[in-house]
């Protein structure tokens, strides 16, 4: 037998024949399942025979994260490049949807929750939310993930054995598909209603959760989403959509009288009792799905109401969700630099954001070198979302309140 040969030095592997190009958002386990149905054989044997001989049971893994080796096989095969296929699966939206991807470290949970959901407040005051209980009913395993794992398909989309499912659906973080608008159905239901020669008729998602959707949909496919009080990066969004659903599952008991009044207002006009009927706080994750949604619907009600100027949203980024009034932004001073001057400055850039990167403590020093002279809460946010989107992961940006920023309006 031959001794295994090496990723880097690897052979590439023919490119097979047929090979359905991925859809916009589809998950990579759908993506192969696709694959494996133009070859008329099962996601094991494609896997196992057509892959480079490589584990077959990884296949479980393929939404989640899956290993280099199967990635470059895939794109030997089929052209498609590996870092597409690297976001078509949950670690490829490390940092933008995710902090971090797996088990957190014992004792992490606190601050890995700290620093995702209650350091950006929309609805409440900074720090009103308080500390998290996270012992009950089980530790946090991260945002968007670590409760039952969703099966869930756009009816519309299933008809049409060509088209793949949304990595997305697998998270409770959308109501519906984001092409054709009707809410997403366990893909069991789908499976029976087709084997009987039936289809399920599609649910239309109203407002305000098809606006909720469609900014998730919009952050997911262009990296930003327009909201009524700014423009913000894919990963403000994801966090502020999460801090959120936080903060209307809250009890209000220890809340000033301001914040008692705004989230009663918001379960009101949503139509259903306040947090959804639940009783001791849980993290949004352990929820069931019939919950989740309930939330969901509150955030978007939330979100409508601060657009409207019926709430006014208290928190560090509570001016991203409500209209304010309109200012001028300098454009800067023009710089004529010599083009070795600026190739030399580029290259400064870059290495000190690749540090920035690794480094928790260059990244605190860059974001208090270009906040410094900033003087809106606003404006500190773009800032730091700016670093955030550059690649510095959201955990060493600390926030205005973090670096003592009571001067910011």
């Amino acid at each position: 037998m031959s001794p295994p040969v090496s990723p880097e030095v690897r052979p590439a592997l023919p490119r097979w024949p047929v090979h359905p190009l991925p859809q916009p958002l589809e998950s990579l386990d759908s993506w192969v399942q696709r694959l494996a149905r133009a070859y008329s054989m099962p996601v094991r044997d494609l896997m196992e025979h057509n892959l480079g001989g490589r584990d077959a049971p990884v296949y479980r893994s393929l939404y989640w994260d899956p290993p280099a080796e199967l990635l470059a096989a895939l794109a030997d095969r089929t052209g498609v490049s590996v870092a597409r296929l690297r976001i078509m699966t949950l670690a490829g939206w490390v940092p933008w949807l995710f902090d971090n991807l797996g088990a957190l470290p014992p004792g992490r949970h606190a601050e890995a929750f700290e620093n995702y959901v209650r350091a950006n407040s929309v609805l409440l005051a900074p720090g009103e939310a308080g500390s998290p209980d996270l012992e009950y009913p089980r530790g946090w395993t991260g945002p968007w993930y670590g409760g039952a794992h969703a099966h869930r398909a756009c009816p519309v989309c299933a008809l049409d054995p060509d088209r793949g499912t949304a990595l997305v659906w697998q998270l409770p973080l959308v109501m519906g598909c984001g092409e054709h608008g009707c809410r997403l159905v366990d893909k069991k239901e789908i499976a029976v209603a087709l084997s009987r020669g039936r289809s399920i008729s599609p649910t239309a998602i109203g407002e305000p959760l098809a606006t909720l959707d469609r900014y998730t949909y919009t952050a997911l496919a262009t990296g930003r989403v327009e909201l009524p009080g700014r423009s913000v990066h894919a990963g403000v969004w994801f966090r502020l959509l999460r801090s959120l659903v936080d903060e209307v599952s809250l009890s209000t008991r220890a809340m000033s009288a301001s914040s008692r009044h705004t989230l009663g207002q918001v379960w009101a006009t949503a139509g259903l009792p306040a947090r959804a009927g639940i009783y001791r706080w849980a993290p949004y994750e352990s929820l069931n799905w019939e919950t989740q949604q309930a939330m969901l619907l509150a955030a978007a009600t939330a979100l409508r109401l601060a657009e409207q100027g019926k709430i006014v949203p208290r928190g560090r980024l509570g001016s991203a969700v409500a209209p304010g009034p309109r200012r001028h932004v300098f454009d800067g001073h023009h710089i004529d630099v010599a083009p070795v001057w600026q190739q030399a400055l580029s290259v400064l850039v870059e290495q000190v954001l690749a540090r920035a990167c690794a480094d928790r403590e260059t990244a605190e020093g860059l974001l208090t070198l270009v906040t410094r002279h900033l003087e809106t809460r606003d404006e500190f946010e773009e800032a730091r979302a700016c670093l955030f989107g550059a690649g510095v992961p959201a955990a060493f940006l600390p926030t205005a309140g973090d670096l003592g920023r009571i001067d910011l309006a």
